[in-house]
């Protein structure tokens, strides 16, 4: 399940304002647009996804109604349509951070780890300062060190959380990932904690708080 890695925000949802709209085309763009924006915060994703369609057909430029169509896409699994925005907003617009960012997230879901990783560095670069790709970085090679047994990658997620704890950046991700890290260093009452902390961050019905719990309570139990 995609919480195991917690890759943060773990709900990163994207809602841009329209820019750089041809002078002819703005109005019909904008207006649909900020329709589909208000039905996407509604949660009316049918309807969003219409009125987005709407906006990228009357100006083709209109990245964030792409990103956003996107978005929605990798919501119902159709995650080839998903990624062939992404790919097209790249073509149109090869520094968007949002459209790495999110294209990462999809590869994280496909499994395809390696070009997760790509997408993040390159997000990375275009913001260097931005805490949650440290998180998600240590997230994805925490997972690697998992097919590979690597111990470049433990020490390397961990250079990450300390990047982000630096930046005074505080998420469930960042607990759950740096005690999923305490684990593979065997330091089971620290990672307990760490999964214990991440749970205040949860509804006690959801999937992550469960996951933390399950993690929590077995480590209870090794520490007996």
């Amino acid at each position: 399940m995609v919480a195991r890695t917690l890759t943060v925000p773990f709900l990163f949802f994207i809602l841009l304002s329209p820019s750089n709209l041809l002078f002819s085309q703005a109005r019909s763009a904008e207006a649909y647009f900020r329709e589909g924006l208000a039905a996407d915060n509604a949660q009316d994703y049918d309807n969003a996804a219409a009125l987005y369609t709407k906006a990228i057909r009357a100006d083709g430029s209109l990245i964030s109604a792409a990103i956003n169509l996107a978005i929605i896409y990798g919501r119902w699994q159709k995650l080839d349509t998903a990624q062939n925005l992404y790919d097209q907003v790249l073509q149109i617009a090869p520094h968007s951070f949002e459209a790495y960012y999110n294209r990462a997230r999809l590869f994280l879901e496909r499994g395809d780890l390696k070009l997760a990783q790509k997408d993040y560095l390159a997000a990375l670069e275009l913001r260097p300062e931005e805490p949650s790709l440290f998180v998600n970085l240590a997230g994805l090679e925490i997972h690697l060190y998992e097919k590979t047994h690597s111990v470049r990658y433990l020490e390397s997620a961990e250079k990450k959380l300390r990047k982000a704890e630096g930046l005074k950046y505080h998420s469930p991700a960042l607990y759950f990932n740096r005690a999923r890290l305490m684990e593979f260093k065997n330091a089971p009452a620290r990672a307990r904690t760490l999964y214990t902390e991440a749970m205040r961050y949860f509804d006690s019905d959801s999937i992550e708080y469960k996951t933390c719990l399950v993690r929590a309570e077995r480590l209870s139990r090794q520490l007996r």
